[in-house]
């Protein structure tokens, strides 16, 4: 069962609140809504949004078993890209299935992304995924808290913007939450250098938060009807917990190389065959290549349809490899004989994960956060008078790593370029074009007021 969790307001120093909760901004160019916004009032809007996305977490789960916390995961993720702003284009193969937490946060976006309370469809959106993580973490550890930092992103059709949103041809179309501007994804069968320049020119990631944020694939499915895979249990045991257990499908216990990659699981080529599905455009889902092994459930390794999966993308993270240009097949094998070479550039890092989940949850919440602010200022004190454009505002101090300070670095041994593609590559390596199909699966009731807060720890004092 999808664990629930109750969330309460996060206790925020005295001397910040006066400094903090006292500013109000009132001006017509930033990316807050008009008018004074009243952070208690904020505050107040996001632990009931938080607690409405807990609930309709569990309402889905009891339903029909669907995982929302990792769809809500997967949405952050492709609006992320460009720039969260409350927007993705759904006619798009890449977005296919997002419609379902979309429509499941409707209401609460409805009810909190107000100028009253200064959030915005995106910033619930951004929310929803920190919940989401929040809540699948394993029940018998202490939770570790994934509170929204930053308020105030766009959305892609607030009128007050005047934003143009284009298509892939750069043609304007019509911003809207379901129709919003053209985004590269990456492709499922990228090999190491690729995969890491997608991360390091769209985020800025290094080796190192290229991996971690690739550990979100340990919760959720793939859905054939969505991307082309069939993932009908996910890529690890357990796809319902949040924890390291991506890390342990992918690497061996073990102080060295050999036993990096001889005691980790194997994993079997496949070519999911998708002809039968036809798409809006009538055009075909195209075939995918893809990496199987038993699920480890007794009842189900003798169906092949519920194996656990791994992308190529996935594999890059501790493999080296080539990628046929036409059929995205790769010759290699996992391990053993005709094993693909050790990816000593991100393979050392996922062995660190698997060894130590504290990291990865740490790690992961300062690499989320990130990724939720790419694009916009976090570090602007001012106004826009000053100069202070774009930027969002800080709502909360609880954890030391914020987006102004990145996770610790990896660099790996052929550093990808910001400005494009790798201009060294290892031998023999396929740098393959944008793909059109992407892994995407690559994933209230009123709280105390700041007041009431001050007054109960004043009585305790």
């Amino acid at each position: 069962m999808m664990p629930g969790v109750r969330f309460t307001t996060i206790l925020i120093p005295i001397c910040l609140m006066a400094s903090v909760f006292g500013r109000r901004r009132d001006d017509s160019t930033s990316n807050i809504f008009h008018g004074d916004i009243d952070l208690d009032v904020t505050l107040q809007a996001v632990e009931n949004a938080r607690e409405s996305i807990v609930n309709v977490t569990n309402v889905f789960w009891r339903a029909n078993r669907t995982n929302l916390s990792a769809k809500f995961l997967r949405l952050a993720f492709h609006d992320a890209i460009g720039g969260m702003d409350g927007c993705v284009d759904l006619s798009r193969v890449d977005n296919f299935g997002l419609d379902i937490p979309i429509n499941a946060l409707k209401p609460t976006v409805t009810q909190y992304a107000t100028p009253e309370s200064g959030l915005s469809r995106a910033d619930i959106w951004a929310l929803a995924g920190l919940t989401g993580v929040e809540i699948s973490q394993p029940t018998n550890k202490p939770s570790l808290k994934f509170p929204l930092q930053f308020i105030g992103r766009t959305d892609c059709d607030d009128p007050t913007t005047n934003r143009i949103c284009r298509d892939e041809n750069s043609h304007p179309v019509e911003c809207a939450y379901n129709r919003g501007p053209h985004r590269d994804f990456p492709s499922p069968h990228l090999n190491t250098v690729e995969l890491l320049h997608f991360f390091h020119a769209t985020f800025g990631f290094s080796a190192r938060q290229t991996v971690v944020i690739m550990g979100a694939h340990t919760i959720g499915f793939a859905k054939r009807e969505h991307s082309g895979i069939d993932g009908p249990v996910g890529w690890v045991r357990d796809p319902q917990t949040f924890n390291n257990e991506y890390y342990r499908m992918l690497t061996g216990s073990g102080n060295c190389v050999g036993e990096y990659i001889d005691d980790a699981p194997n994993w079997s080529h496949k070519t999911m065959y998708n002809g039968d599905i036809v798409m809006d455009d009538d055009s075909k889902m195209p075939d995918q290549f893809m990496w199987v092994r038993p699920s480890g459930n007794s009842a189900e390794t003798s169906d092949n349809k519920k194996s656990l999966i791994m992308t190529s993308s996935d594999m890059a993270l501790v493999r080296t490899f080539t990628v046929a240009q036409s059929t995205h097949a790769i010759k290699c094998t996992f391990k053993r004989t005709e094993g693909c070479p050790f990816a000593r550039s991100t393979g050392h890092i996922m062995v660190e994960y698997r060894k130590d989940n504290d990291a990865f949850m740490r790690d992961f919440r300062d690499t989320y956060n990130l990724m939720v602010t790419h694009g916009y200022n976090t570090t602007c004190d001012g106004l826009p008078s000053d100069g202070c454009t774009n930027y969002l505002t800080q709502i909360d101090f609880s954890i030391t790593s914020s987006p102004t300070t990145p996770v610790p670095t990896s660099v790996p041994t052929s550093q990808p370029s910001a400005a494009g593609r790798p201009t060294q590559l290892p031998t023999g390596i396929y740098v393959m074009p944008p793909s059109t199909v992407s892994s995407g699966y690559l994933l209230g009731l009123a709280g105390p007021s700041i007041y009431s807060i001050l007054i109960i720890v004043i009585s305790l004092l």
